[in-house]
């Protein structure tokens, strides 16, 4: 009997379209010769739809995930389990971006199961998901931009009064778990401050005012092959095209950033930035795959974010690194998430 392998994607609404397109990405270039793969969709509402069977061995997987998806009733995750553990599930696999993903929330129920979760552990991925923990956890390694932590707690009033002392625009407003920056906004005028604060506490969790590093940004891909050993995809340079950075909707479209890898005249940027990232998922105990996104300015790199459930569609510049190294996406997942 083959291995099965569980992929979970789609999730919560601001994230489902790129964790539905990278959950098919994995599903096509896991070798299905040798596993059998079975796709679980789980819906905004967090309901999730397992379907009886598992993919096709050989062909494109796209329309056959989205048939899948639309005759699949789905279940309360109390009720899904029974039904996917009517056959024994040797690992999972999770692209789901915030609950269940980020939050380690399935690596948690693999832990309790005794099944075999794909990546960084639960504390890694709450560790890397909370942006000011994350900070603090790396301080002795990397430089990261200065930020300020703010309780939603707080009055509009008071958190103005307070950054309007300590910041100078452009500045950053992130929710403390934000995936795909979703939800960021940034400051560039402190007559719009008022907005961006009444605007961050909507979302009613704490979150932090960072600083605006300028700069190239750069993205490292590391991951651990099944031997223990780190390896790093050569380092990428994101320019997006009609934004002042990196933000939530260039991240959704395909073709609204350029990537660059670093040219071989600035090898020692390469070099720095790889290690970096290196040091950054060795520090956390990282494993399977993970991206270290970064800013670099005048030779100096400071780190923004670590991300423990990488995206895989058009628009994530993973695709670009592994054409740039020469590997193929089977390759990686081998490597990176199968053992």
């Amino acid at each position: 009997m083959r291995p099965r392998i569980v992929v979970f994607s789609g999730g919560q609404e601001e994230h489902a379209g790129i964790s539905s397109q990278s959950g098919k990405w994995l599903c096509q270039y896991i070798p299905r010769s040798q596993y059998d793969v079975v796709p679980v969709e789980v819906t905004h509402e967090g309901k999730w739809k397992v379907p009886l069977g598992s993919l096709p061995k050989t062909g494109p997987v796209g329309r056959t995930m989205d048939m899948l998806s639309s005759v699949t009733q789905p279940l309360a995750p109390s009720d899904a389990l029974d039904r996917l553990f009517s056959k024994p599930v040797d690992s999972i696999i999770t692209v789901l971006r915030g609950k269940g993903g980020d939050d380690g929330a399935l690596h948690s129920m693999g832990a309790l199961l005794g099944i075999r979760v794909a990546g960084s552990n639960h504390h890694t991925a709450r560790s890397a998901s909370h942006k000011h923990q994350f900070a603090h956890a790396i301080s002795d390694i990397a430089a990261t931009p200065y930020s300020h932590l703010v309780r939603h707690t707080m009055s509009a009033e008071e958190i103005e009064s307070e950054l309007r002392g300590e910041f100078m625009p452009p500045f950053f407003i992130k929710p403390v778990h934000s995936e795909n920056s979703h939800g960021i906004v940034r400051v560039d005028s402190l007559s719009h401050l008022r907005r961006a604060i009444e605007s961050a506490k909507q979302h009613s969790q704490d979150f932090i005012v960072q600083e605006h590093a300028p700069g190239l940004e750069l993205t490292v891909t590391v991951y651990m092959d099944q031997k223990g050993a780190i390896h790093a995809l050569p380092p990428t340079i994101v320019t997006p095209k009609g934004s002042a950075f990196y933000d939530y909707h260039t991240k959704q479209r395909d073709g609204a950033a350029q990537f660059h890898t670093v040219h071989s005249s600035d090898k020692s940027l390469a070099e720095q930035a790889e290690e970096i990232a290196r040091d950054v998922y060795e520090s956390l105990s990282c494993q399977g795959v993970a991206t270290v996104d970064m800013i670099a300015d005048a030779g100096a790199i400071d780190v923004l974010e670590l991300n423990t459930i990488p995206t895989f569609h058009p628009a994530s510049p993973i695709l670009h690194q592994l054409k740039e190294a020469g590997l193929h996406p089977e390759d990686l997942i081998r490597q990176g998430y199968l053992l």
